[in-house]
């Protein structure tokens, strides 16, 4: 389970349990590889971009207790997925119904759909969506006009969400991806569509895993298929072995 605490449940429990203390806490602990520059840190290609796991991210942080923030030099580097994964952890362990969505931001670049993750929780008789890796730096960088911790109806789209737009509503599937320039389309929404259905199921992969039905760039996308599991109406199974893309290597995710 990608949202297991392990040896660290006791210690995530002593900590505040309300959503602004543990996003706090979190954006203590991890960094953004793609903002690191932001920070002063150097760029580079960390392992710890690879690391699935809540427990192995909080190993990763050292032994200092988590609700002590670290310098950015000292946090773990990662991506937003992990901020969404461990911000999940740490409100489940303190009773909050919480879940990963993988899908697309609309607040990175103007009319660009970011390939991007946020925490969905219950707030009453609603799902709120809060964005954990945004912090006061972020959010002035970008120019925010709403809270990240409740982010607001339409700035986010989870990947069936934004399949249903490209098909239903006509909008560019180029609109969605990594970067324009780079990795965007409709293969690229299709395999957010399965990444954030496993989420929702409660497997949170890799931003970069791949498994079937998900397309390549180059392959032809079964549109028709993609429209059912998109409504529900097809079920999806996570194999044992996903195939990390970034790595170039098949690996086991249990």
């Amino acid at each position: 389970m990608m949202t297991g605490l392990g040896r660290h449940a006791d210690a995530v429990e002593q900590l505040p349990g309300d959503l602004a203390s543990i996003v706090t806490t979190v954006q203590g602990l991890l960094l953004h590889e793609g903002w690191a520059a932001h920070y002063g840190v150097p760029p580079g290609d960390p392992a710890s971009v690879h690391l699935r796991r809540t427990e192995e991210l909080l190993d990763a942080a050292g032994d200092r207790p988590l609700g002590q923030a670290r310098r950015p030099a000292d946090r773990v580097v990662t991506m937003c997925r992990s901020f969404t994964v461990v911000t999940v952890a740490m409100l489940r362990a303190h009773g909050v119904e919480a879940r990963a969505r993988s899908g697309f931001a609309a607040y990175f670049e103007p009319g660009f759909w970011a390939d991007h993750w946020v925490v969905e929780l219950r707030d009453g008789d609603r799902w709120r969506t809060a964005d954990p890796q945004i912090d006061a730096l972020q959010r002035a960088d970008l120019k925010l006009d709403f809270d990240p911790l409740d982010v607001p109806p339409g700035r986010f789209l989870a990947g069936p969400d934004a399949w249903r737009r490209i098909r239903t509503e006509g909008a560019d599937p180029h609109s969605f991806g990594f970067s324009p320039s780079k990795l965007s389309g409709e293969w690229f929404v299709a395999g957010a569509v399965v990444r954030d259905l496993a989420a929702v199921d409660g497997v949170e992969t890799l931003p970069w895993d791949v498994w079937d039905p998900m397309p390549g760039p180059d392959d032809p996308v079964d549109v028709a298929r993609f429209d059912r599991i998109a409504a529900g109406e097809e079920p999806l199974t996570v194999p044992d072995e996903v195939l990390n893309i970034r790595r170039g290597a098949v690996e086991p995710l249990s």
